[in-house]
């Protein structure tokens, strides 16, 4: 016989409907109860909000959901592109700022002398 349990999360308030079955579970010895997530419980009205389930996604939910997959791709692409750039001015410049030092030295080097 199913009936449906109710059960509060003492974290956050929020009360989730269960359906449970009970069964005799003959290796025990004892009653058992299967439990399936039917939803969270509206607080002022008392309805059960309905979990989405993994077999109730629509089409255009899965349509949107590659979309933004795809636009996420292509920005993380664009981005990519970008450190890549990024380091190779970096290398540039490092190697810019290796040759200033030496050339540095040398003037320093220079100027002791004098």
């Amino acid at each position: 016989m199913a009936s449906i349990v109710y059960q509060i999360d003492k974290k956050t308030g929020t009360k989730y409907a269960f359906e449970s079955v009970s069964y005799w579970d003959k290796d025990k010895k004892q009653p058992r109860s299967k439990r399936k997530y039917l939803g969270k419980v509206d607080p002022e009205t008392g309805e059960i909000i309905p979990s989405r389930g993994r077999t109730s996604h629509s089409e255009e939910n899965t349509a949107s959901g590659k979309d933004e997959l795809q636009a996420l791709h292509n920005e993380i692409s664009a981005r990519d592109k970008t450190i890549a750039e990024l380091r190779r001015e970096l290398d540039e410049l490092t190697a810019q700022n290796e040759e200033l030092l030496k050339t540095v030295k040398q003037i320093r080097a220079i100027v002791e002398r004098l």
